[in-house]
């Protein structure tokens, strides 16, 4: 059960990782595009604050609400980023 919920949370960052950056923008050289996004989601991370981590030691999937904060943080991050990509000029991949 507990390997079934890990895989559940970690699929969409999986997925988001597997296709290279996500992102475009055919205005901007290739070169940008990774330092863009490494931006945002600095950017992201400095907003969402320590609550996005878990302690040190601490066990992610013991407590099932740490495990919906997680989902929600991680919604919030990507949230950020993508607002952040688009304020850049970028889309989504296809």
């Amino acid at each position: 059960m507990r390997r079934l919920t890990l895989a559940i949370v970690l699929l969409p960052f999986l997925a988001g990782c597997a296709g290279g950056t996500g992102w475009v923008n055919p205005l901007l050289p290739k070169e940008r595009w990774d330092e863009d996004l490494s931006a945002c989601r600095h950017d992201a991370d400095a907003s969402l604050g320590p609550s996005a981590y878990v302690t040190p030691g601490e066990e992610r999937t013991g407590n099932p609400m740490k495990l919906v904060d997680q989902t929600q943080n991680a919604k919030r991050f990507d949230s950020l980023v993508a607002s952040c990509m688009a304020s850049k000029g970028y889309r989504r991949a296809k």
